[in-house]
């Protein structure tokens, strides 16, 4: 069976991520909370009942609760405004400020997370192209003649070559409509091929059941100046493709490339180099190791590590790429059927933790956990009821309304309410999730 039940072990990494998590939020609010001199009751980790009391300091008690889903501060008058001293009573560019301090926490950890995984391993970039290495027997993709090695160029006349994301978008806004397919075949495009989407394929298999060429290359860092690289139009942020054996192993990182060309030297070699996510044309770039390889010219000018400055940059740039993808994601849901996974509760996210752990070790496990960080960021910042994003609604509306409270009754039912629906969600999502899990499907799985 895959995932959280695999080991005692993986169940502890989830408890250390789901803890960190918490504690770094919560933290947040605790922290601002304390300096803008607002008291805090209690610092507890999961939700009520009480299991125990850690210490008491100062006017603050650390507690473990019997749900472990989560964490909350508990505010001298949280939620009465009539608490001198207290939050509710506070005005309401302190309370925002207490509120946005939790998220605030989480988009540290995120750019902390992926800078320090950005410094310790390679820029490996997955990139997924539109070429087919296999087509599921009676699938739409075979019925419509579909083989291995074709390439798909357009659907309905929408450029999609190399670009996965608006393949697998347009198949799924057209399921059970028939599209029109423009494929390369060796170097002639065919006629026009017509394949109807699958709107509930079965697992594995996709809209149309094709297997799509996947690549691990590398992201250039540098490009040296007048380099056999800068010669052949490769340019900084461009993600490097080089096989270095006849099965198709792609280049491991900088040091193998190293090695690879003092036993080659002056041999020409073949580099497939990927801008914006698609290979550029001419692919491939004919390079030339040079005659006498030096440390100096064995990587033929191109860069392909993070160095101690590089990194902050690395996790900025990662976090603002999955951050600028997150509108586009939310409304591709609201567009087209969800693709599987799409939603996952605490069982899920402990099953993909122990699947992360096994497959990539603590690199991959951090970069996850800046993720998961990530994740709860922008689900708190949602204006929904019960989280910090709702309750800015009600500080927001306070300040428009020139300083007049909401009346805290009507907004604790509110936020009562956000609750139980977020709890009814938590119960679905976690019923679907215990179905993956004793079905032995992986969480990543198409």
């Amino acid at each position: 069976m895959t995932g959280i039940f695999t080991s005692a072990t993986n169940l502890i990494i989830f408890a250390a991520t789901l803890g960190i998590l918490v504690f770094v939020h919560e933290f947040g609010h605790f922290i601002v909370a304390k300096r803008l001199g607002i008291p805090v009751l209690e610092f507890g980790f999961g939700f009520p009942p009480r299991v125990f009391r850690f210490a008491k300091r100062a006017e603050t008690e650390y507690t473990l609760n019997a749900i472990p889903v989560g964490g909350f501060v508990r505010m001298h008058g949280e939620e009465d405004p009539t608490v001198p001293g207290g939050f509710a009573s506070a005005k309401p560019s302190v309370r925002a400020r207490v509120l946005l301090a939790g998220v605030t926490m989480n988009f540290i950890l995120a750019y902390l997370a992926f800078t320090i995984t950005a410094f310790f391993s390679p820029p490996y970039v997955a990139l997924q192209t539109t070429r087919i290495t296999g087509v599921v027997q009676n699938s739409p993709a075979a019925e419509a003649g579909l083989r291995a090695g074709d390439r798909i160029l357009a659907v309905n006349g929408k450029d999609v070559l190399d670009d996965f994301p608006l393949l697998s978008q347009t198949l799924r806004e057209n399921a059970g409509t028939a599209v029109t397919l423009t494929i390369q075949r060796g170097a002639r495009t065919l006629d026009p091929i017509s394949a109807t989407p699958r709107a509930t394929p079965p697992a594995g298999e996709g809209p149309l059941g094709i297997a799509l060429q996947p690549y691990l290359g590398l992201r250039v860092t540098n490009v040296e100046n007048g380099s056999p690289a800068d010669r052949a139009g490769v340019k900084s942020g461009d993600v490097l493709v080089f096989f270095v054996d006849p099965k198709g192993r792609t280049l491991k990182d900088q040091a193998e490339f190293v090695d690879y060309s003092r036993a080659h030297a002056g041999l020409k070699i073949e580099w497939h180099i990927a801008r914006d996510g698609k290979f550029i044309e001419p692919d491939p770039v004919i390079v030339q190791i040079p005659e006498t390889v030096t440390p100096a010219n064995a990587t033929l000018g191109a860069r392909l590590q993070y160095t101690l400055l590089d990194a902050p940059r690395a996790g900025a740039e990662e976090l603002a790429r999955i951050v600028v993808a997150i509108p586009a994601s939310i409304v591709q849901l609201f567009r087209a059927p969800a693709p599987q996974n799409s939603f996952i509760g605490f069982v899920g996210i402990a099953q993909a933790t122990g699947e992360v752990a096994e497959r990539g070790g603590a690199l991959a496990l951090l970069e996850w956990l800046g993720l998961l960080s990530l994740n709860l960021a922008v689900v708190n910042l949602l204006p929904f009821p019960a989280l910090d994003g709702g309750r800015l609604v009600f500080v927001a509306l306070e300040w428009l309304r020139g300083g007049k409270k909401i009346d805290p009754q009507k907004e604790g039912l509110v936020h009562l309410v956000g609750i139980a629906v977020l709890l009814g969600m938590m119960l679905i999502v976690t019923f679907f999730d215990v179905q993956r899990l004793l079905s032995g499907h992986s969480i990543f799985s198409p």
